[in-house]
């Protein structure tokens, strides 16, 4: 285990012991579980919470801002994250 990992049945402990800074990752029988984030972390993901629409939701400008978009150049170093394993 590295030092962001602590077994499920150590999470009280290490809470009580230690300030999160970082992700830690709680493992269940030496598999990752779940994982515990600074609160400053979490509150910032939860304002930027993005929501699922269905299509029928957009409006035609939204569809042709999406259609008609370019995929930024410093994007493109992800391209290799959609080739199949």
């Amino acid at each position: 285990m590295s030092n962001n990992e602590i077994d499920v049945v150590d999470i009280y402990d290490y809470l009580a012991k230690h300030d999160v800074e970082e992700p830690v990752t709680i493992l269940k029988d030496g598999q990752p579980h779940a994982v515990v984030i600074p609160y400053e972390l979490y509150a910032t993901l939860q304002k930027s919470n993005r929501q699922a629409l269905h299509i029928s939701e957009l409006s035609d400008a939204d569809m042709n801002a999406i259609l008609n978009s370019e995929i930024a150049e410093e994007c493109k170093a992800f391209d290799s994250e959609m080739e199949k394993k």
